[in-house]
């Protein structure tokens, strides 16, 4: 009988200098060890979401989340019988807030990352700071998001520039408001296209943020200026704390390309994502140092 699996995620809560930082330990006095914030993912739940929440809730700060680490698997015991457990890590910028102890967390302590890395207890976490140790930190998110499921007009099949979500892309679009609040998300451009605007509007209903509209984001408005367009989002992905830009499958391949230059990490080699899900890329200064592929949040 094959062992189910847990999932779960956490992060490397880090502030001040970001090429000497301090990182938060948390103590579990059910364990009696010194540890990296984590916990198991909810039902449904998306690991952005869990790694934000539970850090929250051991740490009491807020999370600016970076970079994802790495993901360790270990065996463990849930409900009695044996299971593997998956912990998937993200470098996370402290973002203010304060520490009060529980039952589950009686201490944290800020470190600096080599006094950290003999405190924790696990050799897995040693792991992980030594990967936060060669990753770029100081970076803002970028999503690439793809529109979610859709249904055609009736009577027009074929047209997607008429196309809306259907019941599965409206799913898909609610999911996202936690995803896109966990990422602090400040700014929404969009295809000008139905099937696009509309994977933002509830987050945009749930903030009282904007959807800007632009047609170049369109496949048409995109063949042709292709360079212009990535410029453009390299600027505002600059000026924004968190944007998010959404188009169609073409559109967000050749922004992955086109983004790449300058300097920065290589882009990957395959683009294709499903719809309604997303690349997450981590940049500084529009300079993009590590991709992130994601599943649809429903």
């Amino acid at each position: 009988m094959s062992r189910p699996t847990v999932l779960a995620a956490g992060g490397v809560l880090w502030r001040h200098d970001p090429a000497d930082p301090e990182v938060a330990l948390v103590h579990r006095p059910r364990y009696d060890d010194w540890s990296l914030p984590k916990g198991k993912a909810e039902p449904g739940e998306h690991l952005l979401v869990t790694a934000v929440r539970e850090m929250s809730e051991e740490t009491g700060h807020r999370p600016r989340i970076g970079s994802r680490l790495t993901t360790v698997r270990y065996r463990v015991t849930s409900g009695g019988r044996p299971a593997n457990k998956v912990v998937t890590y993200w470098s996370m910028r402290e973002d203010g807030g304060a520490f009060r102890p529980s039952r589950e967390v009686d201490e944290l302590e800020w470190l600096p990352l080599r006094a950290a890395r003999r405190r924790v207890t696990s050799a897995a976490d040693r792991v992980v700071l030594d990967v936060f140790a060669r990753t770029v930190k100081d970076t803002e998110p970028l999503l690439l998001l793809r529109n979610g499921s859709t249904v055609a007009p009736a009577g027009r099949r074929g047209r997607a520039a008429e196309a809306r979500l259907n019941r599965s892309g409206r799913e898909q679009a609610a999911a996202l408001v936690e995803v896109l609040g966990g990422l602090g998300v400040t700014d929404l451009l969009s295809a000008d296209l139905p099937a696009c605007t509309e994977m933002l509007t509830p987050f945009a209903a749930a903030t009282g943020l904007t959807v800007r509209r632009e047609s170049r984001l369109t496949r048409a408005g995109f063949a042709g200026n292709e360079q212009e367009v990535s410029d453009r989002v390299r600027r505002e992905a600059s000026a924004a704390s968190a944007l998010v830009v959404c188009g169609q499958q073409r559109v967000i391949s050749g922004l992955l390309r086109s983004l790449g230059g300058g300097g920065g990490a290589r882009p990957p080699g395959e683009t294709g994502v499903k719809k309604g899900g997303w690349w997450l890329l981590h940049h500084r200064n529009g300079t993009i140092s590590s991709y992130e592929r994601h599943e649809p949040a429903a």
